[in-house]
This record gives structure tokens, sequence and C-alpha cells, in this order.
């Protein structure tokens, strides 16, 4: 795919990904970012940025608190930089920050465009269960797709690969069921706006549907 910078269009332009766990964003996220020259923020790094020791997130996952709207909020503020074309992953969550974010990016002069990744819920919670890791070298499987050589054992350190908690179908399926009772009201915050991507598709082919809709737009 050949890199397309697009810094120089004047009009500013906010790309939010949406779709369901395991629907491709966060890796269509890093190949638009890529090939496009936007910048990229995603929700989970700035987080994870604020924790450092002492700092009031920090203190507030040490409790065991759940971060809420205004602490994320207030971690987007300070990271945010304004720049002319940027990709927002991670948010919003919910109504309240779907509203927010809307009125954030127009505060700023940004054209808004929503990319909702729509995928076979069934099919992916069948993909998302066949995931395995190597708990030594983290590296992925997965028994549809990328099935490691010798079943169950990781190709390069033989270690015994392992799911994840949040991979098994019922946590899976929650995790969901937690996005759908949402989805339809964050779509309704950006109608008019948004851009619907087949999900299921290979990941080549998404991502060059995605950026010929996004520079073509």
């Amino acid at each position: 795919m050949v890199k397309k910078n697009i810094n120089m269009v004047e009009k500013k332009l906010a790309i939010i990904l949406l779709g369901a766990p395991g629907s491709g964003k966060g890796t269509q996220g890093e190949i638009l970012e890529k090939h496009t020259g936007f910048v990229r923020y995603v929700v989970s790094d700035l987080i994870k940025s604020e924790l450092k020791p002492g700092s009031i997130i920090s203190e507030k996952i040490k409790k065991g608190e759940l971060l809420n709207d205004v602490d994320i909020f207030d971690i987007f503020r300070r990271k945010f930089r304004n720049e002319n074309q940027i990709i927002i992953d991670g948010i919003p969550r919910s109504i309240d920050q779907a509203y927010w974010l809307y009125g954030y990016l127009i505060r700023f002069g940004y054209e808004i465009k929503l990319v909702f990744f729509n995928v076979n819920e069934k099919k992916l919670v069948k993909r998302i269960s066949s995931r395995r890791y190597c708990p030594k070298c983290h590296r992925g499987y997965n028994l549809l797709t990328l099935k490691p050589k010798i079943e169950g054992i990781c190709d390069f350190d033989g270690e015994k690969l392992i799911q994840r908690d949040d991979d098994t179908p019922k946590i899976f399926k929650l995790r969901l069921k937690l996005f759908d009772d949402i989805k339809d009201i964050i779509l309704n915050v950006y109608d008019g706006e948004i851009i619907e991507i087949d999900g299921d598709r290979d990941i080549k082919i998404v991502s060059k549907d995605l950026i010929k809709r996004i520079i073509l737009r």
C-alpha cells in the first residue's frame, strides 16, 4: 500500500473509531496512522501514561476504583495537541462521552467522521474465543487462522499456550452485550457523520477501503 500523507488538507478532520471488542479497530487505527500521517490518540495508552507513582490516577487504580468520565476527559484534554488530522480510539464508550467528545472536537473546528466497524458477532465470538498466547514471549495465535506447529505449544519457546480470561466465550459475550447496549445510542449522536465498514473482510481489504473512503470523502 502506498503511503499517502494528507496533512496538507486545510480542513481539520477527526476520525473516531467505533467497533465491538475484537472487531479490528485497533489494527485498522495503526494502519490508518501509518499510511495517512494522522496523529492517533489511543485512550488506553493515554491512561497508561498517567500511571506514575503518586499520581491521582495511579492512586485511584490502586484502591480498585474505576475511572469515571471526568477522569477520562481530563486525561484527554491534557494530552490533546490540536493537530489538523487525528484518529481517536477508545472513546466514546458511553452517551456522556459521545456528547462530550462531539462538542469538544466541534469547538476546535474539526470535521468529524465516525468509522463504525460492522462485524458478524457470532463469527467474532468464535474467532476471539480461539485466540491463544504464549505467556513467555507474548506471541499470539489463533486456533482457526494462525495455528501453532504443535497443538497448544508456542513455536518459538515451547511454552504451553494459554487463553486470556476475557477471551473465553462467556466473558467475551458479556463484553459484546455491553457494547451492543450503547452502540446505537452513540451512532445516533454522530448520525450523518458515519462511515460504515464491513469488518468481516481481510485486514488488507478493510484498510484499503477505509483509507480510500477517508481520502476521497
